[in-house]
């Protein structure tokens, strides 16, 4: 069975720019002149990216203050990531040389909860699971002058161009894709507690056509954050767009968590076209003050058997299991509680659905590349603290933590 990285819409795998000065291109640089038609914003943008101390080169974090034109992207609308890549250049650098090339999507393992927290309001916890080749994350903090202020994580990894061992983002081109990190952002929390993630499905490609403006799929997090104060305004928010799925060519989707401030949290998933809203009773069979999900449909109707599922190549049952028996025994953790359950649903290098589901096709686990997966960073939101708690390449030792700044 095949594993997937994710290359986020238009390059939005947010590659980083340069450490001490993002800015400064050396002359050498063929692409220098790019850096000349950034906005004052743009440039204090690349400018305000550094590198989290004691993460080895790992994790970055940026202030965005640029004016990304979120309402003017979803105004235009665009249905595959060849459109969201013209329409990120056309908006946000029209003067600037394409220096992006052709990207591919594919896609992640992932799990995800989100319930009260006996710290006090609720917490949601998300693991972002992907080959070991993935190395630079960057926390990225929006600020946009409409819209509400929020923080959330990124993966740099897919599309830097033959970065530095040193500084890998200390060119023009891998500085200039920083400005599509809006538009990249995996899972986060706003300024009123609102937060959501999503996660990858398998084997149905979400195309809706009803007359509506078309959404790609993975800028639901985007919309969400900042537009949305409350689960049902991110419902009726997400049911306006046609959603068209980011994985049209691979057949696979995505579903997605929304959680906030006031104790509401559902998963949203699409079925042949139609949005899926599931809360406890439709997860887990019974009320209960918690939500989650890995990588399988949920919605009544659709759920296989692990045996069956893991025929379609659907991933995740036992860090479902992991996750439901935590919060069954313990439904309200502290925000240390919950990065220990993020920490009981890392994947290994021996996952054991992909072990499963490779035997079920009759290969063998072995001889897959799949094999080097691992989680790179498991991340904890608190709607109290307007926080997050980070770790990131399964050390759960060491914690790197960040606000929502005032």
């Amino acid at each position: 069975m095949k594993h997937y990285s994710f290359i986020m819409a238009c390059a939005m795998a947010c590659m980083m720019a340069s450490c001490n000065n993002a800015a400064s291109t050396a002359s050498a640089d063929p692409n220098a002149d790019n850096a000349e038609k950034w906005t004052a914003d743009q440039r204090a943008t690349i400018e305000s990216i550094k590198a989290v101390d004691g993460s080895d080169g790992h994790l970055f974090e940026m202030t965005y203050t640029a004016d990304y034109k979120l309402d003017t992207m979803l105004a235009e609308g665009c249905g595959s990531l060849p459109e969201a890549m013209q329409l990120l250049y056309k908006q946000l650098l029209p003067e600037s040389r394409v220096l992006l090339g052709d990207a591919s999507t594919q896609g992640v393992g992932c799990s995800t909860f989100s319930a009260a927290s006996s710290d006090g309001g609720y917490v949601l916890g998300r693991n972002y699971d992907y080959p070991v080749g993935g190395k630079y994350y960057m926390v990225v903090k929006c600020n946009p002058k409409v819209g509400y202020k929020s923080i959330g994580v990124a993966d740099l990894s897919a599309l830097l161009e033959k970065p530095d061992s040193v500084n890998p983002f200390n060119t023009v081109r891998n500085q200039e894709i920083t400005l599509f990190a809006p538009y990249s952002v995996l899972d986060g929390i706003n300024e009123t507690g609102f937060m959501c993630s999503f996660m990858q499905l398998e084997y149905s490609s979400t195309m809706q056509n009803r007359g509506k403006t078309k959404l790609l799929s993975n800028w639901v997090t985007r919309l969400l954050l900042d537009k949305c104060k409350t689960v049902e305004e991110g419902i009726a928010l997400m049911d306006q767009y046609d959603m068209q799925s980011i994985f049209q060519k691979e057949d696979m989707d995505l579903h997605y968590i929304l959680a906030d401030a006031q104790g509401d949290r559902a998963i949203v998933e699409y079925v042949d076209n139609e949005m899926h809203v599931l809360r406890a009773p439709e997860l887990v069979g019974q009320e209960a003050p918690y939500v989650l999900s890995t990588n399988f449909y949920l919605t009544p109707g659709t759920r296989m058997t692990p045996e069956e599922g893991l025929k379609h190549k659907e991933l995740g049952y036992w860090r479902f299991d992991v996750m439901n028996d935590s919060l069954k025994n313990n439904p309200t953790p502290s925000i240390k509680e919950a990065m220990d359950y993020m920490r009981s649903v890392r994947i290994l290098y021996n996952d054991q659905d992909e072990i499963a589901a490779l035997k079920a096709l009759g290969k063998d686990p072995t001889k897959f590349e799949s094999w080097s997966w691992m989680t790179l960073w498991s991340s904890v939101y608190s709607s109290k603290n307007l926080s997050l708690d980070l770790c990131i390449r399964e050390n759960y030792d060491k914690k790197f933590s960040f606000k929502i700044d005032k």
